[in-house]
Formats: C-alpha cells, sequence, structure tokens
C-alpha cells in the first residue's frame, strides 16, 4: 500500500513539471461520455460483467507535437454482480437458497495518462495512452437477495467496499478534428472488496465519444 501511495505522489510531481513544460503549446480541454463494461476480479472467480456509463472533462497537455499528457475529471461507474446459491442447515432441515448481489460503485476519477499520437491524414491522429489512475467512491447501490430477503443500501456503507481506488489503464483511439473516440481497459490494484468471502478488484472495459474545443 505505501508504495502505491509513493507511486501517486511521484505521478503528481511529473504531472506538475511535464504541465510546465507543456506551455509551447495549447492545452486542449475537451468533455466526453461513454459505455463502461464492469466486473471484478480476485478470490471470487464467477462474478458477472454488466454495462454502466461514465463521463467528464479532458485536459489534453502537448508537451510536443508527438506526445501529450492527458488527465481530465471523470465519473465513473464500476462494479459487478453475482448469482449463486448457498448451503443452510436449519435444525436439521438442509435447502439450498439464490443468493444475488449487485454492485454499483460511482467513483470521481483522475486518470494520467502518457499519450502518444500519430499523424495519419492531415486532420486524423491515431492515439496510444497508458498511466494510473485514482479515483474516490462517492456513492451508488448494493443490492443483496437471499432468497426470499432483499436488501439496497448505499454501497461505501456497507463496511466492506473502500471508497479508494488505484490502478493502470491502456487505451487506443482516433482524433478526427475536434472529436475523439477511444475504446480502453482498466485494472485495478487495490481490494476494494474486503470481506470474509474474498477480495476483489475492479476491472473496465470502456469506449468512449468526446469533443476537444
Amino acid at each position: 500500500m505505501k508504495s502505491i501511495y509513493k507511486l501517486s505522489i511521484l505521478t503528481l510531481l511529473s504531472l506538475m513539471g511535464l504541465m510546465a513544460s507543456a506551455q509551447e503549446y495549447p492545452v486542449k480541454f475537451g468533455v466526453k461520455v461513454g459505455a463502461n463494461l464492469i466486473n471484478m476480479a480476485g478470490d471470487i472467480t464467477d462474478t458477472d460483467t454488466k454495462f454502466a456509463i461514465q463521463g467528464g472533462v479532458t485536459f489534453d497537455y502537448a508537451i510536443n507535437p508527438a506526445f501529450s499528457l492527458i488527465s481530465g475529471v471523470e465519473l465513473s461507474t464500476k462494479g459487478a454482480k453475482y448469482h449463486g446459491t448457498t448451503f443452510n442447515d436449519h435444525f436439521g432441515d438442509s435447502y439450498y437458497t439464490d443468493v444475488f448481489v449487485n454492485l454499483n460503485l460511482m467513483y470521481l476519477q483522475v486518470p494520467v495518462y502518457a499519450a502518444y499520437k500519430m499523424n495519419v491524414g492531415s486532420d486524423t491522429k491515431f492515439v496510444f495512452q497508458a498511466g494510473p489512475y485514482v479515483a474516490y467512491g462517492l456513492g451508488g447501490k448494493a443490492t443483496f437477495k437471499d432468497g426470499v430477503d432483499k436488501q439496497e443500501v448505499n454501497s461505501f456503507s456497507t463496511g466492506f467496499i473502500k471508497n479508494f481506488d488505484f490502478g493502470f489503464g491502456v487505451g487506443a483511439g482516433v482524433e478526427f478534428g475536434h472529436i475523439v473516440t477511444k475504446l480502453g481497459y482498466e485494472f485495478g490494484v487495490i481490494n476494494v472488496v474486503d470481506s470474509e468471502i474474498g477480495k476483489l478488484q475492479n476491472r473496465n472495459a470502456y469506449l468512449t465519444l468526446g469533443y476537444q474545443f
């Protein structure tokens, strides 16, 4: 955990240095929306993937015509679904009941990606990016169902879901003038779910469409 915090600090210091060196080139601001294909990985291996959404503002700091530092502030929904059975032995009466868990975790997320841009036309570029992200859980709904009993609570009030998340992302996309589309994958390295039945980390594949001013 300490190494993760150190990496976060080094990343932010690098961001400040690169921003200072990028003043020769204009900073591009933008907005984006997109779809997430979310799941979790860890001790529980049979969680289910589901769709979610994301959106936010973007900042593109050009270091030179080929390399940029891409960041921003975004709202991104993550989580997973689980459907299984549990064995019950109640005063000699043995039976199985269905168990259903649905986690929706809304994060405020800040990525810091190093990007390489390749010109392929007069106003078209391929973009390849990679780097870390930090995120903090703002809210969301967790649904638990055991047999006929159903409970819905705030995701981060359960006691076993952490607010803080940290991970890495890779992606590729195309810039058509002011239009930007990207496809990428994020993998968390922190156990955001830490319970008696297992530990889980966030996973997210995404497709976004944005506009840069």
